[in-house]
């Protein structure tokens, strides 16, 4: 790596094609019933990468890039007018990603946004990046790791490996096997995930906290709240109660 011990800079790249079936499958299918936390996804590629390359301590860059696979609006499950690609941008814009679309000729192949490859090369060629930090499991990413490290630059590959079931059938979801040879590290996701669950006030979080979950705490707090309030208003009654009082409610 050529970063001179001051500063450790990592390229974060996400492969919406891979993240997209990540989310769908944690959000419908596994237990947790909840998606990314994005900011939280962040923070632990950051304490990881520094843990993984012995800089803890060092402040770590994180230059983060999301690559959807459809151009603009031209998938059928997410057209213009219901708002939900917008939605999906700012969340990745507040969490300090930036956001790019597919080009409209490479979309209609329905398959990774291949951008990322020669994105993630300028950085290594010109010496933005340290480390690069590939989320994904497509094998048509395969050629980047070999470019990277020409350029002095290894690549920690975020990788995984799930199965469900939909329409009474099984579903496997698996990790490229070239792509992960290639690669000079990897992490099985699946397996970090597991010691994440989505809880209120927890130290370390993958995942948002479902709204249900939240409404739900919300409310047995409200509730005890008002518990302590109406026991107290009795407690502050039954002082102030006469001797006389006391003795007739006896």
């Amino acid at each position: 790596m050529s970063s001179n011990g001051s500063v450790l800079r990592v390229g974060f790249f996400l492969d919406g094609y891979t993240l997209k079936k990540v989310n769908e499958y944690y959000s419908k299918y596994h237990r947790f019933h909840a998606r990314l936390d994005f900011r939280e996804l962040k923070q632990w590629v950051r304490d990881y990468v520094a843990k993984l390359f012995h800089k803890e301590g060092v402040p770590v860059e994180l230059e983060s890039h999301y690559y959807h696979p459809y151009a603009r609006f031209t998938d059928v499950a997410e057209a213009s007018g219901d708002g939900k690609m917008d939605r999906f941008e700012k969340q990745l814009v507040r969490a300090g990603i930036e956001f790019h679309y597919n080009l409209p000729e490479a979309a209609a192949g329905m398959g990774p946004n291949m951008m990322l490859v020669e994105d993630a090369y300028l950085y290594a060629y010109y010496h933005k990046i340290d480390v690069l930090v590939l989320l994904s499991t497509q094998g048509q990413y395969s050629t980047l790791p070999e470019r990277l490290k020409r350029e002095g630059v290894p690549t920690l590959l975020m990788g995984w490996n799930f199965m469900y079931e939909k329409d009474d059938s099984t579903v496997y979801w698996r990790t490229d096997s070239c792509l992960r040879e290639l690669c000079g590290y990897y992490v099985a996701m699946e397996k970090v995930a597991e010691k994440f669950p989505p809880k209120r006030h927890a130290p370390r979080n993958l995942f948002l906290v479902p709204y249900s979950s939240r409404s739900s705490n919300a409310s047995n707090v409200f509730n005890t709240y008002l518990k302590n309030i109406i026991s107290s208003i009795d407690n502050l009654g039954n002082s102030k109660k006469s001797p006389a009082m006391a003795r007739l409610d006896c």
